[in-house]
């Protein structure tokens, strides 16, 4: 396995875990971050996270 095609597939597990936080976030579950941001504001940082991982997984694997 070439280690671009290594860095891709983590780069979208990492997308896939961060957008899950994300959702449990809008789903009113607890987590560290609500500390600092309220929900909504929380739940667009996770969901840009998220995006740019995919971005990465993507420029990685194609």
């Amino acid at each position: 396995m070439r280690m671009q095609t290594l860095f891709g597939v983590l780069f979208l597990l990492g997308g896939i875990f961060q957008a899950f936080t994300a959702i449990l976030i809008y789903q009113g579950h607890k987590h560290y971050i609500l500390k600092i941001a309220n929900r909504k504001v929380s739940m667009v940082i996770y969901f840009i996270f998220a995006l740019l991982l995919f971005y990465l997984a993507y420029i990685n694997l194609v």
